[in-house]
Order: C-alpha cells, then structure tokens, then sequence
C-alpha cells in the first residue's frame, strides 16, 4: 500500500495543546520498525525519538514514557542529558534496560566560548569524590560551525595514560565513540580551585589531547586522575563543584554548541583504547511495547505532567509517525523512519491511499 500527500492536516499523531512550548518532545515513532534500526540484540523493536527543541540541555531524571495516560510512572526515564538539538531513541521492547555505567552528569555548557587562562565549568550536579578512589572526567565537545583549530592546554606529562580521546569530521558522532588513542599526558586542571598538575607541555593548535577540540568538529577525552594526585592537590572527601582547564592559546571566535562534561569513580591506574560506557551511548529500553496496532506514547514530566504525546498508528512495515517541522504542531507519515536525526528533509505524508 503507497501513501498519497494531502495537504488537509490529519491528526495522526495527538499532541496536547501545551507541548507547543515543551522542550523535550516526542518527534517520531513507529509501531512497525522492521529493518529500519536494530538494538543490541539484533532484534527490531519498535520505539520513540525523543527530541531537544530547546536552547538549553535538559536531564531526563525522573522523566517518564507511557502508553497508558492514568500511569505516568509506568518507565522512568535514566538520568540522560539531551543537549540543544539533541535526539533520543528509546525502544519500546518490554525489555526494560537502562543501561548504569557509573558516569554521572556534572555540566553541560551551550554556546561555550573558551578564553585564554582558566576556565571554569561550575556544575549543575556537584559531584561526591569518596577520598579514595581515582576520578575518570569525560568530556564531549562540539562545534557545528565547520574547521577551525584547537585550543592549546598546558598539560603535564604522566608516567601512565592519563588520557584517552577520538574525534570525528562533520558530526559529534565521536561523543559515543568505542574507541580512541591514548595519551601520557592530560591536561592541566582544577578541581574545587585545586590545581591537578602544573606541566608546561602543549598541544598543537591541531592535536590531540584537547578536550575543547573541534578541528574535526566533535572530540571525545576521558581523563584520569589518581587519589594520590586529588590528595596531594589539597583535596578531601566530599562533593566536588567546578572543574577548570588551563588554556594557553584558543580561537577567540571559537564557540562550542555544547561541552559536555560527566565524571566517575573508578579503581583503574592507567587508560587503554576503549571508552568506559557512559548512559547516553548504549540503548534504552521501555518496559513496555507499542501495539502492532498502534497506540498513543505519552511523555511525562519529572512531577507527572503530561507535556508530549503521540498516537503511533503506521500500516506498512518501517513507516513512521512524526512532527515535521521538527517539535512542530504538524503531524504526518514518513515513508522511512529517520531515527536519531531531523525530520526536516523527509517527504511527508498525511494519509495512506
């Protein structure tokens, strides 16, 4: 069966009227995703694109996805962060997975322009260092305005590898990176205002570590910091607030979408090529399934409201129901899902024939 455009609005997908202003959004969905994104399993469920439409990144805590409007705590939303523009897939298997890596988000920064000296990223969620510990920091970066250079940190050299980092050309795709290349230096930094090495190595204005680093547009570094090294700083047990990095040289032009910063308590000495995992690079899982039928997905606010619906009703296998614009008021078919990305380019549709 092909679909047919009409230009008469159809309400395929029901939204309450109040979502017009929410900032996170159900953008797509579809009940028949047959070949069109696979989980972890190799299986096909069906799910939900969440979207960011905001200018601010949001934490999903306490967030809740429905299919049932009297129950708006049917799945709990793990403590994700979406950023400005960000997209989200949560499947809708039964399967019930939210993945713990440990990571807990500290601070994002939107429309971060770094200056020369340091720099200081006060965190929304202060952070609890046991005193014993060593503290792994990840730092996702990304700048959507093309090639420009690096900015240059004083780093000091490590006799482990205090540092590993991946970036990626023309997408932040390196923020969910598996893999990187370690380095036996990371960069200066402070934690609580005490000073986490005092080295005089640079990067070059292309090279790597650099945790503002977006020559290649998106660079992932997870750093890590031995408890010999917090202690010695001046540091003690207890909730850690700011973070700061010690630039020498940067673009003054140079402005991030976003710096994305989560940290984590960890027993490892030295760093190899794989990324620890952190929540918002593996899979989640609804506990409950989209009706082969269709049936209406609700998002509900951290205190029960509901601020997003949609009624995902599609007939052919890998069809979707979305938002074009995306988190606009008008609902539509799309022939092909485009999970995990915008809407805008797609051809939509209103009806099948």
């Amino acid at each position: 069966m092909r679909i047919l455009w009409n230009t008469c609005r159809i309400l395929l997908c029901i939204f309450f009227s109040h979502t017009s202003v929410a900032q996170i959004v159900i953008n797509e969905a579809s009940n028949r995703n047959y070949s069109t994104i696979a989980d972890e399993d190799g299986d096909f469920p069906d799910g939900i694109e969440l979207f960011n439409a905001g200018a601010d990144s949001v934490n999903l805590y306490n967030y809740a996805l429905s299919d049932a409007l009297d129950q708006p705590s049917q799945w709990i939303v793990p403590p994700i962060t979406l950023a400005p523009g960000e997209y989200k897939v949560v499947f809708c298997s039964g399967k019930d997975r939210k993945p713990v890596s440990g990571f807990q988000h500290v601070v994002t920064h939107s429309a971060f322009n770094p200056v020369t000296g340091w720099n200081t990223h006060t965190f929304s969620e202060p952070f609890y260092w046991d005193g014993l510990s060593n503290v792994l920091v990840n730092v996702c970066s990304y700048s959507g305005t093309g090639y420009t250079v690096n900015s240059v940190f004083n780093q000091t050299e490590t006799s482990y590898n205090s540092t590993l980092y991946s970036f990626q050309d023309n997408s932040p795709a390196s923020c969910s990176a598996q893999y990187g290349s370690v380095a036996t230096r990371r960069p200066n930094m402070m934690l609580n205002g005490s000073v986490i090495g005092t080295g005089v190595s640079q990067n070059g204005a292309y090279d790597y570590p650099a945790p503002y680093g977006n020559w290649y547009w998106g660079a992932r570094h997870q750093m890590l910091i031995p408890a010999s090294e917090l202690l010695a700083s001046g540091l003690s047990e207890g909730y850690i607030n700011s973070l700061a990095f010690d630039v020498a040289w940067t673009e003054p032009s140079t402005v991030y979408d976003y710096i994305d910063i989560n940290m984590k308590l960890v027993s490892e000495s030295s760093l190899n090529t794989t990324f620890q995992a952190i929540d918002f690079n593996n899979n989640q899982h609804s506990n409950f399934k989209i009706s082969e039928d269709g049936e209406t997905v609700y998002l509900f606010s951290p205190d029960h409201l509901p601020i997003s619906s949609l009624n995902v009703t599609v007939q052919n296998l890998d069809n979707s129901c979305g938002l074009l614009p995306d988190a606009s008021s008008n609902y539509v078919l799309f022939d092909t899902a485009t999970t995990a990305a915008t809407n805008n380019a797609q051809t939509a549709y209103s009806t099948y024939a």
